[in-house]
C-alpha cells in the first residue's frame, strides 16, 4: 500500500513537516511526533521512481491491449472469410421451422 503521509525537514527552519498526499494538507510536526522523516530530495527521488514505474506499466499494458486488438481483428477477418466461402448454408429462420 502506498504511503500517504510523508515527513521531511524544512530547509529554512529545520522543523519536521508532514504532508498528507490524499488531503493535500501539511503541518509542522515536533521531532517526538515524527516517524521516520525523509528529506525533500529523497521524497522527490522516490516520487520520480514511482512515476517512471507507473509509466512503464502503462506502456506495457497499452502494448498488450494493442496486441489483443490485432488478434481479435485477425480472428474476425478469418471468420468473415469463412462465412463468405460458405454461402450455401444460410442461417435458418425460426419461422421456417413449422
Amino acid at each position: 500500500m502506498a504511503e500517504t503521509v510523508f515527513t521531511f525537514s524544512c530547509p529554512c527552519c529545520n522543523k519536521l513537516i508532514e504532508v498528507d498526499t490524499r488531503s493535500g494538507k501539511a503541518r509542522a510536526a515536533r521531532p517526538e511526533e515524527a516517524k521516520g522523516g525523509q528529506d525533500l530530495d529523497s521524497l522527490l527521488k522516490s516520487q520520480k521512481k514511482d512515476q517512471q514505474r507507473l509509466a512503464d506499466m502503462f506502456s506495457s499494458a497499452k502494448d498488450s491491449e494493442a496486441k489483443k486488438t490485432e488478434q481479435l481483428d485477425a480472428q474476425l477477418k478469418k471468420a468473415k472469410d469463412e462465412a463468405k466461402k460458405d454461402k450455401d448454408t444460410r442461417p435458418r429462420n425460426i419461422f421456417d421451422l413449422d
